[in-house]
């Protein structure tokens, strides 16, 4: 699938199972996908590898990769809601970085 059909695809599923509320609440949106890259870290502190990911015995994938995936779906689903080209917005960003210094603004990671 294309980004843009799976953030129809996410924001059809999430409507479906009650997660679209009326109203705008797009700083409550961003902070979810902030938990979920806080479950990221609390899956590698568990010990788990960066890429690693597991069915649990409740059938559910879990483990950082899947984290990760989730951290994805919040922001396909953010997208989706406000109509964000995110395919386009990610190409003209990468486009932009792509044309950047090496290590620009001085920080190392």
């Amino acid at each position: 699938m294309t980004i843009a059909e799976w953030m129809d695809s996410v924001a059809a599923n999430n409507r479906a199972h009650g997660f679209w509320s009326d109203g705008d609440r797009p700083a409550e949106l961003a902070m979810l996908v902030v938990t979920e890259v806080a479950e990221y870290v609390e899956a590698l502190r568990d010990g788990h590898g960066p890429g690693d990911w597991y069915v649990n015995e409740k059938g559910k994938p879990d483990g950082p990769a899947a984290e990760l995936a989730d951290v994805v779906i919040r922001c396909f689903d953010m997208a989706a809601r406000y109509g964000i080209d995110l395919e386009g917005v990610i190409a003209a960003k990468h486009a932009y970085n792509v044309s950047r210094p090496f290590q620009h603004g001085g920080r190392i990671l």
